[in-house]
């Protein structure tokens, strides 16, 4: 059954504190690069999933540097299991289930259209960080074209070992897609067209790691 976000402003409070020490436990540093102006209304987020820590560090990455009125998609047996989730503003998907999975998307559809921000991971499930091609599912691809006007933004989420006993989490914010560089297309072509777009992203953000080019970035 599809259950919408609750959003309950004092857990939201109390989780947001409990994160930034949980992660500063884990991590030695969390550091985003992104462009001088980020929208934070009616602007859908695009995520590569390799960890499970992604949905931490992007509740982090909203609360430390975006600040919008954040929402994002979490599979129906998660939220079942953590029903806590939808207070902060989780709501459930399944992609098995055909019914649900177009519930979700009008639901997400519906948070935009408010002014919410849509924070979604493309994949669908966990895939190794490395694997190529990413494979997205065409829901991001459906609410670009029901919603035109949004802004569709890439983040590409990097984790690494270096020096430091902890590893380190690189964010790297894009500039909102070119509208016209996929609004004439069908929806696999759209598809295709935000896989390519973000795997150039990741590829690029590897390589400023792997060089360790950090003047860029900033801890968050």
């Amino acid at each position: 059954m599809f259950q919408q976000a609750r959003k309950r402003p004092m857990v939201e409070w109390g989780f947001t504190r409990f994160n930034r020490l949980f992660l500063k436990a884990h991590f030695a540093n969390i550091q985003v690069e992104g462009p001088s102006s980020i929208p934070s209304k009616r602007t859908l987020f695009l995520i590569n999933h390799s960890t499970w820590w992604d949905s931490l560090i992007i509740f982090h990455l909203n609360d430390k540097f975006v600040r919008s009125d954040g929402y994002g998609m979490m599979h129906e047996e998660g939220i079942r299991r953590f029903p806590f989730f939808r207070s902060i503003g989780a709501y459930s998907v399944n992609a098995s289930d055909r019914r649900h999975l177009l519930k979700s998307l009008r639901y997400s559809l519906e948070l935009l259209q408010r002014g919410s921000t849509v924070w979604i991971f493309p994949q669908g499930e966990e895939q190794h960080l490395e694997k190529r091609p990413l494979q997205f599912f065409s829901g991001v691809s459906y609410l670009a074209e029901k919603c035109p006007s949004i802004d569709v933004v890439p983040v590409s989420l990097y984790y690494s070992l270096e020096h430091t006993r902890k590893p380190n989490a690189y964010i790297k914010i894009g500039d909102p897609l070119d509208k016209d560089s996929y609004a004439h297309l069908d929806r696999k072509s759209i598809t295709e067209h935000f896989e390519m777009k973000m795997t150039d992203q990741m590829d690029e953000l590897k390589k400023k790691v792997i060089n360790e080019q950090h003047d860029a970035f900033i801890k968050i």
